[in-house]
């Protein structure tokens, strides 16, 4: 049986570092510090990339809004409207009872008049309505006698226990239409008048 020389052995671990005389495990991670140093140009730039697409993404977006804002919504017809609305509720399967249709046909008639005559009537009560309308020189002597009918049947239906059959019902939103139509048609003749007359004075 043989044994190895010590001074052979002493020779195979001059084999490892001479100073250690071991080995260090090498380190799994990196510090953080280290990382960012190694990596500082990269990081750099993604980080300018980041801050250029905030930056264009900020404004195509303050572009749009803005761009939204100067194009002004189209103007709807106040006469097209009303008549809109009044046949969307003379067509409502099934339809409203009494108290909420003639809630709904005094809004359709109140908003036509405020938006066409500058009218506050959606913010007056009915007898400070009428009293616009008799004031107001389009309505005064055309229209006092039906729109006072109209609010007053209306106010009895909607602030009292009196009920409304299905034909009265149909005579209120035929006044309502009747009054739409029948403005349209006198504005639109006022309208023309001052032309014909400015043409036959040039003559």
């Amino acid at each position: 049986m043989t044994f190895s020389n010590p001074t052979q052995v002493q020779d195979r671990v001059t084999w490892l570092d001479p100073v250690l005389q071991k080995d260090k495990p090498i380190p799994l991670f990196k510090p953080l510090t280290q990382i960012i140093s190694e990596n500082a140009w990269t990081f750099g730039l993604l980080a300018l990339i980041l801050f250029v697409g905030v930056l264009a993404w900020l404004y195509l977006r303050n572009r749009s809004s803005s761009s939204l804002e100067q194009v002004p919504p189209p103007a709807i017809d106040p006469y097209q409207e009303a008549l809109d609305n009044i046949t969307e509720l003379q067509g409502r399967k099934p339809g409203l009872q009494p108290k909420p249709f003639v809630f709904r046909l005094s809004e359709i008639l109140r908003v036509y008049v405020e938006k066409l005559f500058n009218v506050p009537a959606m913010e007056l009560t009915s007898e400070e309505f009428m009293r616009e309308i008799v004031s107001h020189s389009f309505f005064r002597n055309r229209y006092e006698d039906l729109l006072r009918e109209f609010v007053d049947r209306g106010d009895r239906v909607k602030y009292s226990k009196e009920l409304m059959g299905q034909d009265e019902m149909n005579q209120l939103l035929n006044t309502a239409l009747h009054i739409v139509k029948d403005t349209h048609m006198r504005l639109q003749e006022e309208k023309i008048q001052p032309r014909s007359v400015n043409t036959t004075n040039s003559k």
